[in-house]
Formats: C-alpha cells, sequence, structure tokens
C-alpha cells in the first residue's frame, strides 16, 4: 500500500511539473525561421488551432511583453505566436535597413516555416505598423488586426502644416541617431508611462529598449516614418482598436481611425501607458478573446 501511494504521489509530482514546465514565455522551447538574406528569426509558439493569434511587439521590446497574454490564454484551446522582430530581442540583429516590408517579411517566414494558412496579428505599437503592412502584403493569410495602442503618421496636406510636420518628425527622428542614442530612448521609453503604470511595466520597458543598436533604432525610426508608409490605405479587415489618453491621442482619434479602417471596434482607455496589454491585461484579453471568436466563427 505503501508504494501505491509513494508511485501517486510520484505521478502527481510530475504532472504538476509538467503543467508548470511552461509557466512563462520564457519556458517556451525557442525556435527560428530564415530569411532570404539568411536572418534568423527568434519566435515561440503554443497550443492549437485553426486560426492563429500571432503577436507583434513594439520598438525596442521582446516577445515578452506579451506575458499577461499568454498567461491569459494558454489553457485555452488557441494557437499563438509570438515573435522577436529582427534587430531585437534574440533575433538577429544585421546591419541593413529596418522597413516596414523587412519586419513583415519576418512574420510571413514565421507563419511559413509553421505551415499556418490564417492568422489574427495583435501589434503593439510599432508592431502595429507592422501588422498593418503584414496585411497589405499578405492579405489571403490575414483574418483580422488588433491594434493596441499603434503608431501613425498623418501628413498634412497644407503645405505650412507639412513643413512643419516634417520638422518634428526629423527632429524626433534625429534623435535615435549617433552616440546620445541610448540616453534618447531612456528618455522616449519614460515617457510612455501613465500616471498609475506599475513599477514593474517601467523596469521591463528600462531593460530592453534602451539596448536596442543604435543602428537598428535609427533605420528603424527613419523608416517607420516614410511618407510612402502612409498612403492612406484603408484596412479591410475586421480590426479591433485599443488606444489609450494618456499617449496624447487626438481627440478625434476615433474618427481618424475611421479614414484608415473599413470595420472596426473602438476602445480606449484613460489613464493606462502606452503598455495597455501590460497594465490592463484582463479587459485587453476580454477583448481579444472575444473579437477572436467572433472572427474565427466568421471566418469558418
Amino acid at each position: 500500500m505503501k508504494k501505491i501511494y509513494y508511485l501517486f504521489f510520484l505521478l502527481l509530482i510530475v504532472g504538476l511539473s509538467a503543467c508548470d514546465r511552461n509557466a512563462t514565455i520564457n519556458d517556451l522551447p525557442s525556435r527560428y525561421a530564415t530569411l532570404e538574406d539568411g536572418t534568423k528569426v527568434h519566435y515561440k509558439t503554443v497550443g492549437e488551432g485553426d486560426i492563429v493569434l500571432l503577436f507583434v511587439h513594439g520598438f525596442g521590446c521582446d516577445m515578452n511583453v506579451w506575458e499577461k497574454q499568454y498567461e491569459g490564454f494558454k489553457h485555452d484551446p488557441i494557437r499563438m505566436i509570438f515573435v522577436d522582430l529582427p534587430g531585437f530581442g534574440e533575433s538577429d540583429k544585421p546591419e541593413t535597413e529596418y522597413t516596414l516590408q523587412y519586419f513583415a517579411d519576418a512574420l510571413k517566414a514565421v507563419v511559413d516555416t509553421l505551415q499556418v494558412k490564417k492568422v489574427v496579428l495583435v501589434g503593439h505599437s510599432l508592431g502595429t505598423t507592422v501588422c498593418r503592412q503584414f496585411v497589405f502584403d499578405y492579405p489571403a493569410q490575414s483574418v483580422a488586426l488588433c491594434d493596441i495602442d499603434g503608431v501613425y503618421c498623418f501628413y498634412p496636406t497644407n503645405p505650412t502644416a507639412l513643413l512643419k510636420y516634417q520638422t518634428n518628425i526629423r527632429s524626433f527622428v534625429d534623435g535615435f541617431k549617433g552616440e546620445g542614442c541610448k540616453e534618447y530612448i531612456t528618455e522616449f521609453a519614460e515617457s510612455l508611462q501613465g500616471p498609475f503604470t506599475p513599477q514593474e511595466i517601467v523596469d521591463y520597458a528600462m531593460s530592453t529598449m534602451p539596448e536596442t543598436p543604435e543602428y537598428v533604432a535609427s533605420s528603424t525610426m527613419s523608416n517607420l516614418v516614410d511618407p510612402s508608409n502612409w498612403t492612406g490605405e484603408k484596412i479591410n479587415i475586421p480590426s479591433l482598436i485599443i488606444c489609450t489618453r494618456a499617449s496624447q491621442i487626438p481627440d478625434d482619434n476615433k474618427r481618424i481611425m475611421d479614414h484608415l479602417y473599413n470595420d472596426f471596434t473602438y476602445v480606449e482607455f484613460d489613464n493606462t501607458g502606452h503598455f495597455i496589454m501590460m497594465e490592463d491585461a484582463g479587459v485587453v484579453n476580454n477583448l481579444i478573446e472575444r473579437s477572436y471568436e467572433r472572427w474565427r466563427q466568421t471566418e469558418l
């Protein structure tokens, strides 16, 4: 009888250990896709499902920014992919041009390596812009888009306003160039917190954003604001837009989004910082989950 109890206890411990083995994103095994230039793109995947949630981080961050989403969905029958964009996280950091097309191609390489046919793209900040580029470049694989405090450039048509806007953009981008890049990114990261942002989120941003190599930072930002990326082309797939007033969005932001998205749900927070999915994870996860199920049923 003692042996039976011992074996039961041992099996229980092993079972609990197995359940806890992938307690965080860091515990998932690393995988790599390869771009045509040989760049290795780091990603992790978990779960099962015919339509995949593809999570894309923002500037200076890595896949760990989605920890709360992994925790929220890891026990659901949803397949998830977390990607480190080239130049960030554990992906290669070649000295190349970090264009939106280059980032979108990195997502495509991961998706094709896994033989995934349909994705729901979830992007934060710069990641939203990359997701939008993926939708434009690879519409057949794009089911829906979730924008979490995405980055947008709006070039005015009025010549005087345009000149002023271009001057401000140029001044912002120039800060990411040269020896003062790390200090500039540190100040930039500090500006992203809201009035109630927990210290652990601030610590995360400070641990990764200022470590971005200068050539990656300057190229990424220079290409991001390229006017050719901001033609006003609309996203034609269902979308969920989650933003915060703490990011100093325009008062008429929903109306502006109406010019960029044909079919979208709009949610606006008041005091949450830029890392909404970390700070208000429960609300964000609920929004994503409800939208995902609706999009999935429509697609099927």
